[in-house]
């Protein structure tokens, strides 16, 4: 630039600079024109969970569109799903058992409210100790609590009478609507359960022992660490926190 009067204005060499800078921006703005178009688009989705989630929250989540591209789910325990990640083989993980992994980053969404149940007027009477539960066979690592099993019990304070090992949440839910055992659950797959059974296969809520209050567990969002939060992220955050 070079004085002129009250002003400045450009030097030849300057003109040339601001002529070519004017190409560049215009590239520039082209390249983020078409990032926020990706955004905007459908894209595979590789989610990872438990069956607590691809069960039951899954069926709200495409009712309502929030997933509408090509989507890919992995039933996963907590470890696995970590692994998953981390070797990306999925893209986000919904989990209410984390393990802690550096390379990922853990964001708490909410916090579901936790119930014993049974079938209606089966165990309301039978003593605590005696309610034969069904709780799932696999066993958890790793998890920063003392948690044993994949419902969340909390092993190390209350211990409870177990009849039945089971892989699928379906099959522990059969089980209880047969009057056979009762599960510890989220109250809000219960709901949903109850909403489409007969009245006959409903469920209900067992009392907790006293010394067992009312139980919340923590759902998280997990994704790596070195990926943006994506559209469907926070898709599957707004949905997660309706519960």
């Amino acid at each position: 630039v070079t004085a002129s009067g009250r002003g400045i204005i450009l030097t030849d060499e300057g003109q040339v600079v601001a002529k070519e800078s004017e190409a560049i921006l215009r590239q520039f703005s082209k390249l983020g024109q078409a990032g926020r178009q990706k955004e905007d688009q459908e894209f595979p989705l590789k989610l990872g969970a438990f069956e607590v989630f691809t069960t039951y929250f899954l069926k709200l989540l495409l009712k309502n569109n929030e997933i509408n591209g090509n989507l890919t789910i992995h039933d996963l325990v907590p470890g696995q799903m970590e692994k998953a990640l981390i070797d990306r083989q999925i893209d986000i993980g919904i989990t209410y058992l984390p393990v802690p992994m550096m390379e990922l980053d853990y964001t708490k969404v909410t916090s579901l409210e936790m119930g014993i149940f049974s079938k209606k007027e089966t165990f309301q009477n039978t003593p605590f100790k005696k309610i034969p539960f069904v709780i799932p066979v696999t066993p958890l690592y790793g998890t920063p609590n003392k948690v044993q099993g994949l419902d969340g019990w909390p092993d190390d304070s209350i211990h409870r009478k177990i009849n039945y090992h089971v892989s699928l949440m379906e099959s522990a839910i059969e089980l209880c609507r047969q009057g056979l055992a009762a599960a510890y659950l989220p109250k809000f797959i219960i709901g949903l359960h109850n909403e489409h059974t007969l009245e006959k296969y409903h469920l209900e809520q067992i009392e907790f022992p006293k010394e067992f209050k009312k139980q919340f567990q923590d759902v998280y969002l997990v994704k790596r660490k070195s990926d943006v939060e994506s559209v469907y992220f926070l898709k599957l955050l707004n949905a997660l926190n309706t519960f």
